[in-house]
């Protein structure tokens, strides 16, 4: 581990939690549905190599006929895809609901986090048939400091 010039005692910083877009429901549809993303950049506590992992959870119900995947994407933004995590398909059933819980993790940068920062997005993609993301969802962002 680098030497830092905090020693032992590191400045700590809050996670942020962000609802879906427009606190609402959110329909996923059969392409990239913007689900979660923060209201304005997410910059590194301070300068150095940074990645940050999301924690999403909330609950997904299915219509009468179900889609056959449900993909989850982090993605920066630019649009490039950083993580993906996809929802077992043998839990995707017809009027279905689904609690989901799962975490992305963005690549280590030392110049994309700061000191501008980077304005994350979080799509999912239902394939076949729409899914509707609860409006009581959320996505946790947490700073990791990449040594």
């Amino acid at each position: 581990m680098g030497a830092s010039i905090w020693g032992v005692q590191r400045p700590g910083q809050l996670p942020l939690i962000v609802g879906p877009v427009g606190a609402t429901t959110v329909t996923i549809g059969a392409t990239d549905t913007t689900c979660f993303t923060p209201a304005s950049a997410i910059i590194a506590p301070f300068r150095g190599s940074w990645s940050y992992t999301v924690n999403v959870s909330g609950v997904v119900t299915e219509g009468a006929a179900t889609g056959t995947t449900l993909v989850w994407k982090l993605k920066n933004a630019a649009g490039t895809t950083l993580d993906t995590y996809t929802t077992e398909p043998t839990y995707l059933v017809n009027t279905g609901i689904l609690y989901v819980a799962f975490t992305l993790v963005s690549t280590a940068s030392a110049t994309l986090y700061w000191p501008s920062g980077d304005t994350p997005i979080i799509t999912a993609v239902s394939a076949t048939h729409n899914a509707t993301l609860s409006a009581y969802a959320r996505a946790v962002f947490q700073w990791n400091e990449v040594n």
